[in-house]
């Protein structure tokens, strides 16, 4: 493949002359600066090009020459063993003046016409950084089509866990060009060294898309690949629109919390009757296990990963997370602990988390907006994880530390915002594959899912059923059949004992056999196709799940239990990805999709246009387009509020 550095505008021509030839061409951006991970605020240097015969690397703005004239100091601040402020320093190389490079502006200038030329598709690794990157120079992103191999990298192996770049390179090429982390501080290296970093990114990138896009194909693909692609276009406009917050709120919620932290740190010492480290494991471990009197006696039942396929497991080979806390629910210690672990993880995961710390941990609002990467392929199942922050761990809207933290997030300045919400959405998907049946029945006649479980199992009406008993026994219930969850986390749920709980879920089974005979047939199917087994979601997506053949009694139970959630899970992740595809696609200008948490939607609009776009999110949601892919309704419920907590 051709390669060559381009530093003056005529060459530049020629390059885009050639590339606007192809159907597809890979490019990929080298920033720098305090904000080089926070894409839409990165300081861009370099832009990587390839395509099918030519490679090029365009540098505008790298401070180094290639050759070494001699050395300097370098300070920075410790960070762990030395008090927060003190330096030290090291001696860093200094190179030569670098040659004459164009600047930003004129090199996106002249690749314009490439990026914008109709169904030449633009194809990146992680894509999404670079489309956003790149937006603020041209004064808008770039259009599709899109190409991204990490994306179809997932879609060919989900369960693959590590799919960046240089280790998609080493597992297919053998080649390991970056040992240096080059990437990590491209303005600390040579020209040369920064250029063939480049190149080999771009390169690589190239031959891996013409690698993996006749397997899409191959792999009957092709149809969620492109709901995908569509995705990114979505996701791109999140990130760089961002969720505005109210930050003194925040301000004032760690001050709060802090306290409250304090407060149940405190609860917990006095019910244990000593004190003891609360963050510590092992020592949480003694304090709840141990006998009497120095622990509290409780008999442990789950495992830690590290305590599976023991013979004998001890004390320290027992969890103590948050499920197994609730397990415990008349142990003074387990709720003090819960409570503590609840505010606290409030507290340094989403005030301090966003805010920062003032010393190691930087503020992550930009402008009084939070822009979380939501990552499309950050699951096997294909619903969203999402980080920086981590939106997708936020605690239930119903609870009071969840109405805290959504209630950071508000309207923009003579705005509103549009908050819907799919309801029970895997119970929808669920019954959809039943076809038949009570649960099937609910949905069509418009009872409540939950409700209409809770009055199987307790033998009542629909409208006998009260609130709590449709929490405790309906959303329990159902919860259990879909992720799959034991005795134990029902029991804790439903606040009932271990003994009740097993009855309860037996009478669920004889009330609702078609859900258990489904299950198993899933499973059957699954297990049948080889060499290795799959299953297939609502829009085509593939989950592969190896466990199935395992003798190992508990990896082939769990895998069982992946094969039934991947299902329902997947075809909830198809619907509401479909339907953030059919909003953005619907909306006007004005209004932004700017949030997606799990099976809810939020749009930023102007309060003059939020009544017609709130019908637009519902039609992009339930309408005919959609609700095709599915037996029994879609609905979804739509609120305009100021703060997003108020939508619940």
């Amino acid at each position: 493949m051709k390669r060559g550095i381009i530093l003056n505008e005529d060459d530049l021509r020629e390059v885009v002359k050639y590339f606007t030839t192809k159907d597809a061409f890979v490019f990929d951006v080298e920033a720098t600066g305090p904000h080089r991970n926070v894409p839409h605020l990165a300081n861009v240097t370099w832009m990587g090009l390839a395509t099918d015969g030519v490679a090029v690397t365009i540098p505008f703005g790298h401070p180094n020459g290639s050759r070494i004239i001699g050395e300097k100091p370098e300070f920075h601040q410790y960070k762990t063993g030395k008090k927060i402020g003190d330096t030290y320093s090291r001696m860093v190389p200094v190179y030569d003046d670098p040659p004459p490079q164009m600047s930003a502006g004129k090199v996106f200038e002249i690749l314009k016409p490439l990026f914008w030329k109709p169904q030449i598709r633009k194809t990146g690794h992680n894509l999404i950084y670079d489309l956003t990157a790149t937006a603020k120079y041209w004064g808008e992103v770039a259009p599709p089509p899109y190409d991204d191999t990490i994306v179809m990298q997932w879609l060919l192996d989900e369960n693959m866990l590590r799919k960046d770049l240089k280790t998609l390179t080493k597992k297919y090429y053998g080649a390991d060009y970056d040992k240096e982390g080059v990437g990590k501080a491209v303005e600390k290296y040579p020209l040369g060294v920064v250029d063939y970093y480049l190149y080999c990114d771009v390169v690589y990138d190239w031959l891996l898309r013409e690698r993996f896009n006749p397997q899409i194909d191959e792999e009957g693909l092709r149809e969620i690949y492109n709901l995908e692609m569509d995705v990114l276009n979505v996701l791109v406009g999140m990130q760089l629109h961002g969720a505005k917050v109210d930050v003194p709120r925040l301000e004032q919620l760690q001050v709060d919390l802090k306290v409250q932290v304090e407060q149940a740190e405190a609860e917990i010492y006095k019910a244990a009757g000593k004190r003891f480290n609360v963050n510590s494991t092992p020592q949480k471990q003694k304090i709840l296990y141990g006998p009497k009197p120095e622990g509290q006696g409780l008999k442990p039942w789950k495992l830690t990963k590290g305590g599976k396929g023991k013979t004998l497991p001890e004390i320290t080979d027992y969890s103590t997370d948050s499920d197994v806390l609730a397990s415990y629910p008349g142990n003074k210690v387990a709720v003090a602990l819960t409570k503590y672990q609840d505010v606290n993880k409030i507290l340094t995961t989403y005030v301090t988390g966003w805010l920062g710390d003032g010393a190691e941990k930087s503020s992550i609002i930009y402008n009084d907006h939070i822009h979380a990467d939501f990552v499309q392929y950050g699951t096997v199942t294909g619903r969203f994880s999402c980080r920086e922050p981590n939106l997708q761990n936020i605690p239930r809207p119903s609870s009071d530390l969840g109405r805290m933290v959504r209630g950071a997030f508000i309207s923009e300045e003579g705005g509103k915002l549009i908050v819907a919400d799919y309801g029970q959405i895997e119970l929808v998907v669920l019954a959809h594959y039943l076809g038949q049946g009570k649960l099937y029945d609910g949905f069509i006649q418009g009872i409540d899912p939950h409700t209409m479980t809770a009055a199987m199992v307790l033998g009542k009406r629909p409208e006998e059923i009260t609130k709590d008993e449709r929490q405790r026994f309906g959303k329990t219930l159902n919860f259990a059949v879909v992720y799959g969850a034991g005795i134990n986390k029902v029991a804790a749920l439903a606040e009932v004992p271990v003994s009740e709980a097993k009855q309860i879920l037996a009478k669920h089974a004889r009330q609702f056999p078609e859900i258990p005979a489904f299950r198993d047939e899933v499973i059957r199917i699954t297990k049948s196709r080889k060499p290795q087994p799959y299953l297939t979601t609502l829009m085509g997506r593939k989950r592969r799940i190896t466990g199935l053949y395992a003798r190992d009694d508990g990896i082939r139970m769990s895998a069982e239990r992946q094969t039934f959630n991947s299902l329902i899970q997947g075809g909830a992740a198809d619907l509401i990805k479909f339907a953030m595809v059919r909003v953005d696609g619907l909306l006007p200008p004005e209004v932004s999709l700017i949030l997606t948490v799990h099976d809810e939607i939020v749009l930023a609009s102007p309060e003059s246009m939020a009544q017609e776009a709130s019908l637009l999110l519902k039609e992009a949601m339930t309408g005919e387009g959609i609700q095709s892919l599915v037996k029994v309704p879609l609905l979804a419920d739509v609120k305009i509020v100021d703060r997003w907590s108020d939508a619940k």
